[in-house]
């Protein structure tokens, strides 16, 4: 084979923290001084800093593609590396290397010495890549071994940005006390029945903001900082729950359950009218025409503004076509009939009876919390086998969870008041649009608007609209 003289090198280092590149200037070096003892000529440097090459990375290796890609093209005749756990720490990537080399016939070289011309070449060179692939997979057992280590000594995760509730740069050991007092706040109102908005405009109130960006609070902002498992000094390795933290957090464990099950509760679909509207029975009115969705809005003509609900052209209709625009009416007597509706409704509605006390499962909780601590006992002692110990303590835990989530659910029945639905009604503050549009969602289905003409004087026939309750069957009556 003639000396290649269009060599490419490849350099990489898996950790550089400085980012000085010192390691890779180092390789770069030894395999410019292996080319020219060997008259190669080099043609370009493929270098990869910061890089893992193991079979824990999941960090794609841009220069390494790329150095593949230009060897098939023939743009590259060579490859030459420091040592073969540079070039890749997977047996089953040093395969396809040597298969990519024999088919496209680019040379390869190590400043090692490692030969591919000859099959007992190859073979050694497979067995180096097979120890560089065991050495990664062992150092990969230890630092899991001993996070796990940490984790099980009720020490969390240290890394990531700053958490609303816990001091900058503690490595979440330590409170801000504001925050902490806002997050157990935000608890109680949870507990009382009001929502992540609440939550977030009394944050916003008390001039709270955003760790990360210093921004106002939002809904979602706010579910993040409760979903959130160190709120509940909630230790977990790997998915799997550990045990609790040893430092302070705003929240107990209890309590975080029981805000897990306040926001799995309303996080299905939801209901019509529980949309963020600026009016209070948008998405209610249908077209008595064509059945599309009727549109509210504000409008002026001749000087006087008002709100209307009309029949778009764009709107597609309940028969899939789009909307016929034959129905244009003001909102205001519409909205007054349907309000009357909803009142007659409310003041039916009979106290939800008392519910039935709750199980009390505090007893097969402690039981099962004694026991996984007997069981950590028994195997820091040495008096478990690992594997004895990891299968009792998943199932001890899956046991405990399934206990704390039922315990979560009473607890927030019990905690939660009943509230006066009339009295919802009838605060027409917009901050409270939302409960009033699902106070009116349990009353109305929808509502069947037909014109009325133009220049009429008196106020509409009751029957130009029809009401359907909710429930209601389709029988043709009016309301």
């Amino acid at each position: 084979m003639a000396r290649p003289k269009r060599v490419g090198i490849y350099v990489r280092i898996s950790k550089d923290r400085k980012g000085q590149e010192l390691g890779i200037q180092r390789q770069e070096k030894a395999c410019r001084e292996l080319c020219e003892r060997m008259g190669w000529g080099v043609l370009k440097v493929y270098p990869e800093n910061d890089t893992s090459a193991s079979t824990t990375s999941k960090r794609r290796r841009p220069a390494y593609a790329e150095m593949l890609r230009d060897a098939r093209e023939g743009l590259i005749d060579g490859i030459v590396v420091y040592s073969i756990d540079r070039l890749t720490r997977r047996i089953a990537e040093l395969t396809h290397f040597l298969e990519e080399q024999k088919e496209h016939g680019f040379a390869f070289a190590t400043t090692e010495g490692e030969d591919t011309a000859t099959a007992n070449g190859r073979m050694i060179l497979t067995i180096k890549g097979a120890v560089a692939q065991q050495e990664t997979e062992r150092m990969s057992e230890r630092v899991n071994n001993s996070l796990l280590q940490r984790r099980e000594q009720g020490k969390p995760h240290a890394g990531g940005s700053r958490l609303f509730g816990f001091k900058e740069g503690s490595n979440f050991q330590e409170l801000e006390p504001g925050e902490a007092e806002l997050i157990r706040v935000g608890y109680q109102m949870l507990m009382d029945r009001l929502t992540p908005g609440d939550i977030a405009r009394a944050w916003n109130e008390q001039g709270a903001r955003t760790p990360e960006a210093g921004t106002a609070w939002d809904i979602h902002k706010v579910k993040r900082v409760y979903r959130s498992e160190r709120i509940g000094g909630i230790v977990s390795y790997k998915g799997q729950d550990i045990g609790d933290s040893i430092y302070p957090h705003p929240l107990t464990r209890e309590e975080w359950e029981n805000v897990q099950t306040v926001l799995d509760s309303r996080s299905t679909p939801a209901r019509k009218g529980s949309g963020k509207r600026k009016h209070l029975y948008s998405g209610f009115l249908k077209c008595g025409h064509c059945g599309s969705t009727m549109r509210v809005q504000w409008a002026t003509i001749q000087g006087r503004t008002f709100r209307r609900a009309f029949c778009h052209s764009s709107q597609v209709g309940a028969n899939g076509e789009t909307g016929c625009g034959k129905v244009n009416r003001r909102l205001d007597w519409i909205e007054a009939r349907l309000n009357e509706v909803v009142e007659a409704a409310l003041a039916k509605r009979k106290p939800q009876p008392q519910a039935a006390p709750s199980e009390d499962l505090s007893g097969e909780i402690k039981v099962l919390e004694g026991r996984i601590r007997g069981l950590r006992s028994r195997w820091k002692e040495g008096r478990m086998e690992d594997e004895d110990y990891y299968d009792s303590l998943t199932h001890l835990r899956s046991d405990l969870q399934t206990l704390r989530t039922r315990e979560a659910a009473s607890v927030v029945r019990e905690t939660r008041t009943e509230t006066d639905a009339l009295a919802v009604w009838k605060d027409e503050d917009m901050q409270n649009l939302e409960r009033r549009r699902a106070i009116v969602a349990s009353v109305i289905d929808h509502v069947e608007v037909f014109s009325v003409g133009r220049g009429r004087k008196k106020p509409p026939e009751l029957d130009s609209i029809r009401i359907w309750p909710v429930g209601a069957e389709p029988d043709g009556s009016k309301g």
